[in-house]
């Protein structure tokens, strides 16, 4: 199948194990399903995707090797982030969303571009966001716990002790590789971080203009909607 395909075999194989893009290596995937394949019917079938899109990744290929296999640029005005906008991010994300009222822990993606739209009357996609986020340094971390600040000594030996008064009698199993009543969930590490020359990119920013909006106005029910990711 594909007789140009077989040669590159190889070279599929390559991008499949090191290439840090994932659609790339997905493709690579099915690049190489296809080389194995009785037709390209059958390749579809295998992998679930269509015949044109095998046909399409397989051209796109041979024309122009790995290239081939990157999503080209999407036509449309990219959305214009305002330095009000890009301020009003790094205020946010220094926080935690229930002060712009979110009733959430976390920001997502989708709440913070309700956020720019309400407040900045800036509207971007999620997909558009996230790539300014990584653009002006921004990377995001799943949240981690931690309540080893503010334990309570006389309470954490309680809790051990009922839980191990429990496991005598047979009606709990712990874990003694984690202590569970030590770390219980309380207190988020922020999930959005600055990195590489994030201190460049705010060094260029314009000063904030003055604003009479308070950070920590809630919103209304009806304001929130929308889920989250």
């Amino acid at each position: 199948m594909a007789a140009s395909l077989p040669a590159s075999r190889s070279a599929l194989i390559h991008l499949t194990k090191t290439d840090p893009c994932p659609q790339v290596r997905h493709r690579a995937h099915l690049l190489l399903a296809l080389i194995g394949a009785a037709s390209l019917a059958a390749a579809a079938r295998a992998t679930g995707v269509s015949d044109q899109a095998l046909r399409r990744w397989r051209d796109r290929f041979l024309a122009e090797g790995r290239a081939g296999l990157v999503d080209r640029s999407r036509a449309g005005r990219p959305a214009r982030i305002t330095p009000a906008a890009d301020h009003l991010l790094d205020d946010a994300l220094a926080d935690s969303p229930m002060d712009y009222g979110y009733p959430v822990a976390t920001w997502g993606l989708v709440d913070l571009a309700d956020l720019l739209r309400r407040r900045c009357g800036v509207t971007i996609g999620t997909e558009a966001l996230s790539r300014h986020l990584k653009r002006r340094g921004y990377g995001y971390a799943r949240p981690r716990h931690d309540l080893k600040h503010r334990q309570d000594a006389e309470a954490v030996e309680s809790a051990k002790h009922t839980l191990r008064t429990l496991e005598k009698r047979g009606l709990i199993a712990l874990d003694t590789t984690s202590s569970t009543w030590t770390n219980a969930p309380s207190i988020l590490t922020p999930n959005w971080r600055r990195c590489g020359n994030a201190a460049a990119v705010l060094d260029a920013l314009p000063p904030r203009a003055p604003t009479n909006a308070s950070p920590s106005s809630a919103l209304s029910s009806t304001d929130r909607g929308g889920s989250r990711p």
